[in-house]
């Protein structure tokens, strides 16, 4: 994300720190606490949870700006490469601070030996935390991640997740950061509980990962209207939560051994649809007089879709090895 001259500062003992920083850096210390409990719990090697964690951290930093720096190549014609590595500058992209984190999981695997879908479901079991917290951090920037202006009464206004415009009183927004957020703790705490199931197989923490914050993120990425990471109508943080759920609906296919082939047929056939109906209403959204609740509720049904047989697809190969 953007970073101005006049952001927020925070004193810690005499030191001063960007508060976004410091609501980043709290989010962070929460999941690598959340990967040493984890990781304790499985008994793994010593160790394992210090240089996952590590690579993790300066992945998720090393992608999350390097992806913001090719993205800024295709939207304005790119930043100069030096100015790449000034990190009070520019920009950063949170999908790719995904990508990163999950790629330090299988480097990690390789590093000490431990099995590759077990780290990443730890990683994505842990990301939740950073994620609420450095979306909630983004209330501290006026007019970043909030949605168009809220015609005549309709919802959000009036609630807490709405924010009125600095100048104008009536004004307001959706709080579509704070959306973020909200979604970001239920999301850890689904997967915390799926992290109970007695069948459940290594691999599929982060296959679930993949599907929810994938179709999440084709939503809430077009809620907001910041212009961040957008060329014409596409933002390409959608893009990539696209790819993510398509990639877990497919994974979690796969790894369903044929046992359910209607599912699957089904969730194959689902993908293009859902990804092209969100793509037209994205392009619907500013250029018709459509109703925006009207797209918004179709682009939810046309998500759910795909979402919804990729979990069956995990949870009915659970079913089938609790019979056998």
């Amino acid at each position: 994300m953007k970073q101005w001259e006049e952001a927020p500062i925070t004193d810690v003992l005499g030191i001063k720190i960007y508060s976004f920083g410091l609501y980043c850096a709290i989010g962070v210390l929460c999941a690598v606490a959340a990967i040493y409990v984890l990781c304790r719990a499985a008994n793994m090697k010593k160790g394992t949870s210090s240089l996952l964690s590590l690579i993790s951290i300066a992945f998720g930093i090393i992608f999350s700006r390097l992806l913001f720096c090719l993205s800024a190549i295709i939207i304005s014609g790119g930043i100069p490469f030096s100015a790449w590595f000034r990190i009070s500058s520019g920009g950063w992209s949170f999908f790719g601070m995904i990508i990163g984190v999950m790629l330090a999981a299988k480097l990690s695997s390789v590093l000490l030996k431990e099995d590759k879908n077990k780290l990443l479901d730890y990683v994505c079991c842990a990301l939740p935390l950073v994620m609420a917290a450095e979306r909630f951090a983004e209330r501290l920037f006026d007019g970043f991640n909030v949605s168009r202006e809220l015609q005549g009464n309709g919802f959000p206004r009036n609630t807490f997740l709405a924010v009125q415009d600095a100048y104008y009183p009536d004004v307001s927004f959706m709080a579509t950061y704070l959306c973020a957020a909200i979604c970001s703790i239920l999301l850890f705490l689904i997967l915390v509980v799926y992290l109970t199931r007695p069948y459940r197989e290594d691999g599929d923490i982060w296959i679930l990962f993949m599907i929810l914050v994938g179709a999440g993120g084709i939503m809430l990425e077009s809620l907001r209207y910041d212009s961040h990471l957008e060329y014409s109508f596409v933002r390409f943080q959608q893009v990539i939560a696209a790819v993510m759920m398509v990639i877990g609906v497919v994974t979690a296919s796969l790894r369903n051994r044929g046992a359910h082939k209607g599912f699957m047929r089904t969730a194959f056939i689902s993908l293009p649809l859902a990804v092209g109906a969100c793509g037209g209403i994205e392009y619907a959204l500013d250029r018709t007089t459509i109703n925006h609740y009207l797209l918004y509720a179709v682009m939810f049904v046309v998500l759910a879709i795909p979402v919804t047989f990729g979990i069956l697809l995990l949870i009915k190969r659970e079913k089938g090895a609790e019979r056998s």
